[in-house]
């Protein structure tokens, strides 16, 4: 039997969730319309998943989501709500909820992604994956404006005033070695020139 806790603080909502469920076979439903009860009910029950409006007060769906998994971190958490389901997909991959539903879900939406979170997968909107795809954009820019030593050495020296011809001495390499150092670290930092790259890096902290 999984048992499931509805919480939402609208009562005809509340009790619209609950009779678009009550066809589910082997559940035990159950609802909370105060957010903060719901910490009070875990201390006398345990519930396989939660179905939780986002936008309630004095606590929002977000930060009960979030207390929930701190406490029961196997517990499942869909949330749902009347805005775009967008804005809540980082939420995702950061393992803080396992699901999210819109409120303009059908009831065949509805019962799929309830049965998707219970085999622990996730079922969401053709959008969800260039959210994805722009999220390892933003991660590999991050990796690749990770400099090594060198680089931020010959960055300091630059600030310093430093010439291309003067920083080969410094560093006893050939002039021709450091334009390449600087041709990669223009790559990296996606910059055309030392202002750009100097801006950069006063702004990362790597100009001592």
């Amino acid at each position: 039997m999984i048992k499931l806790l509805i919480v939402d603080d609208h009562p005809v909502v509340l009790d619209g969730t609950m009779t678009l469920l009550q066809e589910l076979d082997n559940f035990h439903i159950e609802t909370e319309q105060n957010p903060i009860a719901v910490e009070g009910r875990l201390d006398k029950d345990s519930f396989h998943l939660f179905l939780i409006d986002i936008n309630m007060k004095p606590i929002n769906g977000i930060q009960l989501a979030e207390s929930i998994k701190q406490r029961e971190p196997d517990s499942l958490v869909i949330l749902y709500t009347g805005f775009e389901l967008a804005d809540y997909y980082e939420l995702i991959l950061k393992r803080k909820i396992d699901g999210i539903l819109s409120k303009t879900a059908t009831k065949e939406q509805v019962i799929q992604t309830i049965h998707a979170v219970l085999r622990r997968e996730i079922l969401l909107p053709n959008d969800f994956l260039d959210f994805v795809q722009s999220q390892l954009h933003l991660s590999l820019q991050d990796s690749q404006q990770t400099l090594s030593d060198k680089e931020k050495m010959i960055l300091n020296l630059i600030a310093q005033g430093f010439t291309n011809k003067a920083i080969a001495v410094e560093l006893s390499v050939t002039q021709r070695t450091v334009e390449n150092y600087l041709s990669k670290l223009f790559v990296k930092l996606n910059v055309e020139s030392r202002a750009e790259a100097l801006k950069i890096a006063m702004e990362k902290g790597w100009i001592e």
